[in-house]
């Protein structure tokens, strides 16, 4: 991140941004965002609450309540707070197949391995292989136990919270947590703000989980418009390292409903969960948004088809619809999920196996953590890795919060970071936050930025963004905290965006959810490695960091044999034809 500049607001008019910025037609469209904010309020005003916990869960989805669960099981004092309601925000509500490993039925367990060691082009984390192994079966069963794995008004997780309050974990809803809090890079605690009330809530903790999910750039037609990449940006805040930004996923909506999220997906909620012990099910990635690159519009969805040899996993049929599909011959629109990657393949870097991040009492779990390699591979397999890596994160975290004494946070500190966080509420003229988001929209969610990359494009992209977020994000106003909210969110998109455009030009070949027109073809000797991304002063550092040589695909399997999809113009890449 290059240093800040502020608009000086009397000098930069409409046809001064378009000429600076280069932004296209689509987004002249949008009215100018410059507002006065009749609702400014005082810094006087903002009052602020102390909570204090062994354990801080930021995020109640899955990956949240099973980390609380198991960290309270240590007899510690457990917190989560969301910015929604826990067991119904995010992707919760969607969660409707839970895939697991089992010896009676999975085949061996070095065939799992391979599978995905395969399935993510050989970035996937293998450790936390080994952990999903060992402990997704039994997560299965504790959701049995808990009634999950029936249909239930609201999604399966929501019949999880009645656990976690039965268990006496305070739950901090309708709160957006927007800055960690660290001293001598120990983690010490939180600060947010609740949706209802100018004020602060700190939250001081021994340890923080984060379980905040992905995100995207709330483009319409798919449910995750309050997933913003809050917990990356926090920790890249603090110095924390995040990997796996270049890859991107790939989801459909409806022609008939491009913008209605539950339309779209309705057929995902209100049945019994779809179990499957197979590591099988992933879809070529990109495979969509390249079809309308070659000009194969409108596409079609289509039943599934097995491998030669090999059955569909339970609950689908040859030609049948997936979940949450009315008809195999509709129209599709793509990029809903313009800004998100596959599950688990983008997120903190894990530092070992015990999900630490590189920040002392740091951890995460969930789609909050990188693990998962360069595409998402096994149908149903992210809500169980987010159910077996959250129980076991919280046992790590509660074992470090054991053995750390408690920092202070000084009151000093506090004022200054409530100043940051209230920052848009106190202005008395600036952008609105829903302006920048949409003019955000406009430069990213077209295919041919994030989902079919070349240079020059990439570049263009970045030149423009830069000039929102040195000029823009520093301004924007907020009338109240709702606006607030979104304040946040959208500086939160901006940096994930920034990341995700640099980590694609950063990586000079295509791999799995990776595509770039100009090195289309996967290159092992320089790239069997992931992309670190970490801050440097007010710099974004990008670096490299290698698979350890056990989890690289064997010498001697040919370059077909190890990756089984095809990018365009890979070939003749590959042959200097």
């Amino acid at each position: 991140m290059s240093s800040t500049q502020n608009t000086n607001f009397s000098n930069c008019n409409r046809r001064d941004f378009l000429k600076a910025a280069g932004i296209g037609a689509a987004a002249m469209a949008f009215p100018m965002g410059l507002l006065r904010n009749a609702n400014a309020a005082s810094n006087t005003d903002m009052g602020q609450e102390i909570v204090e916990t062994d354990v801080l869960i930021i995020g109640g989805g899955i990956a949240g309540i099973f980390a609380a669960l198991k960290a309270k099981d240590q007899g510690l004092d457990v917190t989560i707070a969301d910015k929604g309601t826990v067991g119904r925000s995010g992707l919760s509500p969607w969660f409707g197949a839970y895939n697991y490993y089992d010896p009676a039925s999975s085949g061996t367990r070095a065939n799992w391995r391979a599978k995905k060691s395969h399935g993510g082009e050989y970035l996937t984390n293998m450790d936390y292989v080994d952990l999903f192994i060992e402990e997704s079966q039994a997560r299965y069963k504790d959701m049995v136990a808990m009634g999950a794995d029936k249909a239930n008004p609201g999604g399966h997780v929501a019949v999880l919270k009645e656990k976690v309050m039965e268990r006496d974990i305070k739950l901090v809803e309708r709160t957006m947590i927007t800055e960690l809090i660290k001293k001598d890079n120990r983690i010490t605690g939180a600060v947010g703000f609740p949706m209802d009330e100018d004020k602060a809530v700190v939250i001081g903790a021994k340890a923080v989980i984060l379980c905040a999910g992905s995100g995207a750039f709330k483009t319409p037609g798919f449910p995750i418009g309050s997933l913003t990449h809050d917990g990356d940006a926090m920790a890249y805040r603090i110095g924390a390292e995040i990997s796996g930004k270049e890859f991107i996923d790939f989801h459909w909506t409806h022609w008939e409903n491009p913008a209605a999220c539950y339309d779209n997906w309705k057929g995902d909620l209100g049945h019994d969960l779809n179990v499957n012990t197979s590591p099988d099910g992933g879809l070529p990635p990109l495979s969509n948004a390249i079809s309308a690159h070659n000009g194969q519009v409108p596409l079609f969805i289509k039943g599934p088809e097995p491998e030669k040899g090999k059955k569909l996993p339970p609950g689908l049929a040859v030609g049948q619809a997936p979940p949450g599909v009315r008809s195999v011959e509709l129209p599709i629109v793509g990029g809903a999920t313009a800004g998100m990657a596959p599950h688990k393949s983008e997120g903190i870097f894990p530092q070992n196996a015990k999900f630490e991040s590189n920040i002392t009492g740091l951890f995460a779990a969930g789609d909050a953590l990188c693990t998962e390699g360069a595409a998402y591979h096994g149908f149903g397999s992210s809500s169980s890795n987010s159910a077996v890596q959250g129980a076991r994160s919280g046992v790590y975290a509660a074992e470090y919060a054991k053995k750390s004494g408690r920092v202070s946070v000084t009151a000093r500190d506090i004022k200054t970071i409530k100043k940051r966080i209230f920052e848009p509420r106190t202005r008395k003229q600036g952008y609105s936050p829903e302006w920048v988001t949409q003019v955000l929209q406009g430069m990213m969610v077209p295919y041919y930025v994030l989902y079919v990359k070349k240079q020059d494009r990439l570049e263009g992209a970045l030149a423009n963004l830069s000039f929102l977020r040195d000029h823009f994000a520093p301004n924007l106003i907020a009338n109240d905290t709702h606006e607030l909210r979104l304040a946040h969110e959208v500086k939160n998109m901006l940096l994930n965006a920034e990341m995700k455009l640099k980590a694609s030009l950063f990586r000079t070949e295509s791999r799995g959810a990776h595509y770039r027109e100009d090195f289309p073809a996967r290159d092992d000797k320089n790239w069997l490695a992931w992309v670190i991304i970490s801050r440097d002063g007010d710099t974004m550092k990008l670096s490299k960091r290698l698979v350890p040589n056990a989890w690289k695909p064997k010498a001697s399997l040919s370059y077909k044999a190890r990756y089984a999809n095809r990018f365009p113009g890979e070939e003749e890449y590959l042959t200097g034809k």
